[in-house]
């Protein structure tokens, strides 16, 4: 591999097949109480936020329904991002998850007529993590633009623990995670430990 994004192509290979393993090897019952309520640490943050961004789970992604359910019983504006080409995402509140429909790759995204919020706070999926706080995700660098777009939102990755990598390779582009939330443990910055 010669260069970065070689590296990173490479990584992205390795860690859909751990994931997608580690996936296929969870019961149903297990799948479904991963990540239904969320850890003190980010409850926490959630009851200080009005507008949570959440992702639309595909695959062996972390799953974010059970938390979109308690997101919306807890009075929280619910938003999922919308692909917007090279752009950043645009995120659509949304009163009732029937409004996702397919999207960009097939994934549920909002319809045109939920009108588009600003986050506070945004739930990610990601490919691997480090315990730097780095985030590898697709490539197409949505994301990243994204938190540009947002730099006060706080930003939570969502993932198994089998994605931890020692260190993802990071671009100037590639934005820090404030926390990430595993099926077994809550890694934060330090500065969000108080």
């Amino acid at each position: 591999m010669n260069n970065l994004s070689d590296k990173k192509q490479k990584l992205r290979k390795e860690f859909r097949r751990r994931r997608d393993a580690f996936h296929s090897q969870l019961d149903m019952a297990t799948r479904g109480l991963a990540f239904r309520r969320p850890p003190s640490p980010l409850a926490k943050l959630i009851a200080q936020s009005e507008v949570i961004a959440l992702y639309s789970a595909t695959g062996s992604e972390a799953p974010t329904a059970r938390l979109a359910e308690y997101l919306t019983e807890t009075g929280k504006t619910l938003a999922f991002p919308a692909f917007m080409g090279d752009s950043p995402l645009e995120f659509r509140r949304v009163d009732n998850i029937d409004l996702l429909e397919a999207g960009y790759r097939n994934i549920a995204e909002p319809n045109t007529d939920c009108p588009a919020v600003t986050p506070d706070l945004i739930i990610t999926p990601l490919i691997a993590f480090d315990r730097s706080m780095g985030r590898l995700g697709q490539g197409g660098g949505h994301y990243d633009r994204t938190f540009a777009k947002y730099p006060d939102a706080l930003r939570i990755g969502l993932a198994w623990s089998v994605q931890e990598t020692d260190s993802v390779p990071r671009q100037p582009h590639d934005m820090f995670l404030h926390m990430i939330v595993t099926e077994s443990e809550i890694i934060q910055r330090v500065d969000m430990t108080s």
